[in-house]
């Protein structure tokens, strides 16, 4: 690895104009001199690429910053120095007190956002008699509870490979089996179990469901029926059959199957239709992430994000524990105190169920991430909350409630993908924007997933899973504009129908978070 004498932005990046360190972009060997605006910096180690060093003394007690924040506090850094663990000190932001100022002092009356940025854009897409558009057209199977998982899972089985020959409206049966529903105790545990099946058999994505039950669980059918509102249509064929009183497995799968035959002829009666693309609600999610998914693909996210609300869709921004750290940077660009204070109880309700378990909220930061190049907990949330562009925070929502207002919110949720997905896609999500630093692969049950990659290399090597490649902003030099418009126009595709690697190899996952787990 040779020396470099030469600019820093050809091998390292400053994000923003307050930071005291730099994101190494390749290999940096020891003693290059790196030249920018204002200064330079002998590098006095070797800096792996995805790595920090310091382009400042950043003395004891100083707090070091990225992306304009700060994350952790120095125990002394030279300039040229790499910024490792065992150099800084944990930092959290004392964001409560944000509670108490005046709402004038607030940014949520704004955001980078153009103001005719894809007003005229479209998409196709099913027209739901609830006024919702689904970018998807599926039929469910719903078991109330783990019990009847199997009979859900069996009776998709008769529906894949060509059995949907002749129903060209209709893009899958699938099953949502899930592990809850019985066994537990009654209250939140319950009522996020309902709130979340009831959310996605009235998902916009789905056209129609059959939901089965064992016949003697916690929940079944007549708990589920009741809880959506009885015997209505819900704008949707939706029909309950229970094993036990059929007489057990077999009759229950020849009741199933002669249900859902009969339902697929009206369920494929629905067409597809050119709508604005401000029917599109976008979920946004980061699994794997490395150092570089802060930096390419979280951002890229977050301009498709700002186009997308600019254009009267909206967007859900979720993970809590991936928003430690970044509390005030969140809380600083919220419309309302109301919001606020939802925002605060919720980080509030997830802080105390990790101190009744003896939990730490930091157990969301793994081996993987530090190995990528990650330094603290509140430096990747720092990175993942960028997904959320920078338009103002309308509101904060439980796990899998429906959304309740045009923009961006966020919704109270877990940090495991599969679990995220799920209430992300309860809440009303029609489509997921993923970003991926290291290779997550799994996609959703009712909106299709499309994974972005935080570096070519990835892309390159996964590209079964991968949809997008961020890592051009840095390999090629690709403008953030050129990037952000390209994700814009596949998720306007996807939207209408192109299907994305995770469907391709028909990943249709579905995990409820359980109320009292504490998922991170």
């Amino acid at each position: 690895m040779a020396k470099k004498t030469g600019p820093l932005a050809d091998c390292a990046l400053v994000l923003s104009d307050g930071d005291n360190i730099a994101v190494a972009k390749t290999d940096i060997a020891r003693s290059s001199v790196l030249e920018f605006p204002g200064g330079g910096v002998i590098v006095l180690e070797r800096i792996p690429k995805g790595h920090r060093f310091a382009i400042k003394d950043i003395k004891k007690g100083a707090m070091i910053v990225q992306y304009g924040y700060p994350f952790g506090r120095s125990k002394g850094i030279n300039r040229g120095e790499l910024i490792s663990r065992d150099k800084l000190a944990s930092w959290r932001s004392d964001y409560r007190r944000l509670d108490k100022r005046p709402l004038k002092d607030f940014k949520g009356h704004g955001g980078n956002v153009a103001p005719d940025a894809g007003l005229s854009r479209t998409f196709m897409g099913y027209l739901r008699k609830d006024g919702r558009v689904g970018t998807r057209n599926f039929y469910l199977l719903v078991p109330t509870s783990l019990c009847a998982a199997d009979i859900a899972v069996k009776l998709s089985s008769e529906f894949k490979g060509g059995a949907l020959k002749g129903y060209r409206n209709i893009d899958g049966v699938n099953a949502a089996a899930h592990t809850e529903g019985c066994g537990s105790n009654d209250g939140e545990i319950i009522e996020r179990l309902l709130l979340t099946l009831k959310n996605t058999i009235l998902h916009p994505n789905v056209g129609g469901a059959l939901v089965i039950d064992l016949g003697c669980e916690k929940i079944g059918c007549e708990a589920l029926s009741r809880y959506m509102g009885g015997k209505p249509r819900h704008g949707k064929p939706v029909d309950f059959i229970s094993i036990q009183a059929l007489g057990g497995t077999g009759k229950a799968l020849k009741k199933g199957s002669e249900i859902i035959r009969k339902r697929l002829k009206e369920v494929n009666s629905i067409k597809r239709k050119d709508v604005p693309v401000s029917r599109l609600a976008a979920g946004t999610e980061c699994g794997a992430s490395d150092t570089f998914s802060g930096i390419t693909a979280n951002p890229v996210i977050g301009w498709v994000v700002d186009r997308l609300i600019a254009s009267g869709g909206s967007a859900i921004l979720s993970e809590t524990p991936e928003m430690l750290g970044a509390e005030a940077a969140l809380i600083m660009r919220m419309r309302s105190k109301k919001t606020v204070r939802k925002f605060i109880d919720g980080l509030d309700y997830y802080n105390g169920l990790a101190r009744r378990l003896s939990v730490s909220m930091e157990g969301n930061f793994v081996a993987g991430n530090i190995k990528g190049g990650l330094l603290t907990p509140a430096l990747k949330s720092l990175g993942a909350i960028l997904k959320g562009g920078s338009a103002p925070i309308v509101d904060f929502l439980g796990y899998g409630e429906t959304l309740k207002e045009q923009g961006l919110s966020i919704m109270n949720g877990p940090g495991n993908d599969l679990e995220s997905m799920t209430g992300i896609s309860a809440s009303g999500a029609n489509i997921i924007l993923f970003s991926t630093g290291m290779g997550a692969t799994e996609g959703n049950l009712t909106s299709p997933v499309i994974k972005i990659s935080s570096t070519t290399e990835l892309f390159e090597s996964m590209g079964d899973d991968i949809d997008f490649d961020a890592g051009r902003l840095l390999d090629e030099g690709v403008s953030m504009d050129r990037l952000g418009g390209e994700l814009f126009e596949l998720m306007v595709d996807v939207a209408s129908g192109k299907k994305t690697r995770a469907e391709v190899w028909d990943k249709r996952s579905f995990q409820i978070w359980s109320a009292g787990k504490l998922s991170l």
